[in-house]
């Protein structure tokens, strides 16, 4: 049983840490319970040029000097933004830990917004967005995302040029505040640390009233499960094209099954799609299956990279396969052999701090509690074919969205998806 421990601050922050005496090293983050979904629309962005922000000085340390804090004892120091929350996080030796402490509540509580350094880092997001444009693949996930579920959840959480050129110091700092209440956000703690030290640390350094008044409201909108073709076209040699079906949200009961769905359908290089369409057929450069899980809705999703003439044929193979899947489900010692795979990867995963750190923290935001590894094998091993059978036509029964970013014109694309059967509901 993991040796996991929760300890509540007086201003509303929880802390949740788990002590793993083996290792030599603490890894420590700070999440915040909001992230791009939360902005009103004129702030899309936000949430992620504050992740940019938060590292460009404080009252005490200069950009330099937060770069330099952890590098020069060996740790590491890092960030993410996503639709549902920000995370701070910084790694080094235990015998470092106070400084972890240190600089992530100065970066949280005392950074300054200074208008030249916004001014700086806006344009380094504008390359960012760039850099998206011209990335295919990363291109046609956003985009599947805002197809299918429309403005709040479904805006790319980098925002845009002409939004985030728009932010202002004071919007900047309206919505840190907003998202940076200790209430409204929690830690996690893993590596070779005590409690009780991590309490003495939390304590010092996070358990103050940092005097944030939230003037912004922070909205989670229900979203519009929509469906549709989208066709980008762009110069590039290869289609890429992303299918995607409404399925689960985070806490669903089902939510394994799906996940076994997935393995099965583009999990890996022994997946069926991958063996049958780019090994056997040599249809498609590359091709996997992906499951995102929100709060309150969720996806399961193909994507494939392949020539423009192989388009009819990979969408042909997929329906096949689906059709199977919602007939006959996932033979028996394949999905042993998938169940396998799902304890194999859980298991080799808490051999790494980072995979504990987002274990706990998916456990405490969406469940309230965090799962042995135990009770996650538990369910996985609950799965039986009539539940994969039972959930792959509760799923693949109606037409998926599909977005095409690629080379093909937009009317060529629809006429080549018409000529397949998987467009149709049965």
């Amino acid at each position: 049983m993991e040796n996991i421990e929760t300890i509540q601050l007086r201003n509303g922050l929880t802390i949740i840490c788990e002590k793993i005496p083996h290792i030599q090293s603490v890894l420590v983050a700070v999440w915040t319970k909001h992230g791009s979904r939360h902005e009103s629309r004129e702030l899309h962005g936000m949430a992620h040029f504050l992740e940019h922000m938060l590292f460009k000085g404080t009252s005490r340390r200069n950009p330099l000097e937060i770069a330099e804090s952890l590098e020069v004892v060996g740790g590491e120091m890092n960030a993410f933004t996503s639709r549902e929350n920000c995370c701070y996080y910084a790694k080094a030796i235990s015998e470092h830990d106070e400084l972890i402490f240190d600089v992530l509540s100065d970066l949280i509580f005392h950074s300054q917004f200074v208008p030249e350094e916004m001014n700086r880092e806006k344009k380094v997001i504008f390359q960012e967005i760039d850099s998206y444009e011209d990335s295919p693949e990363e291109l046609v996930h956003d985009l599947i995302v805002k197809q299918m579920y429309g403005r709040a959840l479904g805006h790319p959480v980098i925002g845009d040029k002409s939004r985030v050129q728009s932010f202002t110091r004071e919007q900047t700092i309206a919505f840190h505040q907003a998202i940076c209440q200790p209430a409204q956000m929690f830690m996690t703690v893993v590596g070779n640390i005590t409690s009780q030290r991590v309490e003495e640390l939390g304590t010092r350094y996070f358990s103050h009233d940092p005097g944030f008044k939230s003037t912004i409201e922070l909205v989670q909108t229900r979203e519009t499960k929509k469906q549709g073709v989208l066709c980008r076209v762009k110069p590039v040699e290869q289609c890429h094209l992303n299918l995607g079906w409404h399925a689960y949200s985070m806490v669903h009961r089902d939510r394994y099954i799906l996940h076994l769905i997935s393995s099965w359908l583009g999990g890996g290089m022994s997946s069926i799609l991958f063996q049958r369409i780019r090994e056997q057929l040599g249809l498609a450069y590359n091709i996997y299956s992906y499951v995102r899980a929100y709060q309150d809705t969720g996806t399961i999703g193909i994507y494939s990279a392949h020539h423009e003439s192989s388009t009819t044929p990979v969408l042909t193979q997929i329906w096949e396969t689906l059709e199977h899947l919602k007939l006959s489900g996932i033979e028996s010692n394949k999905l042993m052999q998938l169940k396998n795979q799902l304890k194999g990867s859980l298991l080799l995963g808490l051999e790494r701090t980072s995979f504990r750190m987002n274990r706990i923290a998916v456990g405490h935001m969406y469940f309230q509690k965090i799962f042995s590894s135990e009770e996650l094998i538990d369910m996985v091993n609950a799965v039986k074919n009539d539940d994969i059978i039972r959930v792959a036509k509760q799923i693949f029964s109606k037409p998926p969205t599909i977005i095409q970013v690629g080379p093909m014109p937009e009317s060529e694309f629809v006429d080549r998806i018409g000529m397949t059967r998987l467009f149709h509901e049965n």
